[in-house]
């Protein structure tokens, strides 16, 4: 049963947040309008985002600096973590015999009420401010995608997991998480890696993408976010060719004519190229 939200909680949490209890109160109101809903489209990728609106997102964001930033992820996950990046959780599945990908299915979405509760929980011994905070957090009892919120509650919900899944594969195999995506490698018999790890996913209220997961052995290419892990960390042989054939148009006909060209956001690739090279420069 859930708690009344009484003005004295609503008003405490405002205090500590920095804003305002009218400022709650609006973006808690059902009949708010406090997110835009759009599809974003990645290759052949679709993903459903819901962005907060500007004050509920400096809400949420506040909420993250002063209270959920206290309580850090599990040591496997490297998604949405300081210190922590795509390098960091790639790097561990370098020259290995075996690396295995597997994706979680609609991972933010997957994350509901029931799973956040125990979590919010470790926050406030206070019911009423609790189901506060889950109105701030949620959409429709679930983890928008887009909130600044999202990410480190889904790897605070998932923490327990990791720690189950860690447990499971012993020494046999290196396991890390990068927001929904799981890597191992190793050179254990891989089918019964699929399914312990499917197993205490699913028991857990997740799901596995099956069709998504890869084996990938060392004589083949390896591929850990995006990255391939065979030798070191390296960028693919076809994005090495098209970042050379983008600069290539840069140099000779200027930036205005290569862009539209370019199979990726020009900024966006040339800050991941940096921070590949600034990783791999301090841990050569």
């Amino acid at each position: 049963m859930q708690s009344a939200v009484t003005d004295q909680v609503v008003k405490k949490l405002a205090r500590r947040l920095g804003t305002s209890a009218q400022a709650i109160r609006m973006v808690t109101d059902p009949k708010t309008q406090n997110y835009r809903v759009y599809v974003q489209r990645q290759g052949r990728k679709k993903r459903l985002i819901e962005a907060p609106k500007v004050i509920l997102k400096r809400i949420q964001r506040s909420l993250l600096d002063t209270t959920f930033s206290h309580e850090h992820p599990s040591t496997w996950s490297h998604g949405f973590c300081l210190g922590r990046s795509i390098f960091s959780h790639a790097v561990l599945h370098t020259r290995k015999d075996v690396v295995v990908t597997m994706d979680i299915k609609d991972f933010f979405p997957s994350v509901d009420s029931l799973k956040i509760h125990p979590v919010l929980r470790s926050f406030s011994p206070d019911e009423s401010e609790l189901q506060l905070m889950m109105q701030l957090v949620t959409r429709n009892g679930r983890l928008p995608q887009g909130a600044p919120t999202s990410p480190h509650l889904a790897n605070l919900v998932f923490s327990p997991i990791d720690e189950a899944i860690a447990r499971s594969v012993g020494t046999r195999w290196v396991y890390s998480r990068y927001a929904d995506d799981l890597a191992f490698s190793g050179h254990d018999p891989v089918d019964m890696l699929i399914d312990t790890v499917s197993e205490i996913v699913l028991r857990n209220g997740f799901c596995i993408a099956t069709k998504k997961t890869r084996v990938m052995r060392q004589h083949h290419r390896q591929k850990v976010t995006g990255l391939v892990v065979n030798r070191g960390l390296n960028l693919s042989r076809e994005k090495r060719k098209n970042w050379r054939a983008t600069l290539h148009r840069i140099n000779t006909q200027g930036m205005e004519a290569a862009e539209p060209h370019c199979p990726f956001k020009l900024n966006g690739f040339a800050a991941f190229c940096k921070g590949l090279a600034k990783f791999k420069e301090a841990h050569a």
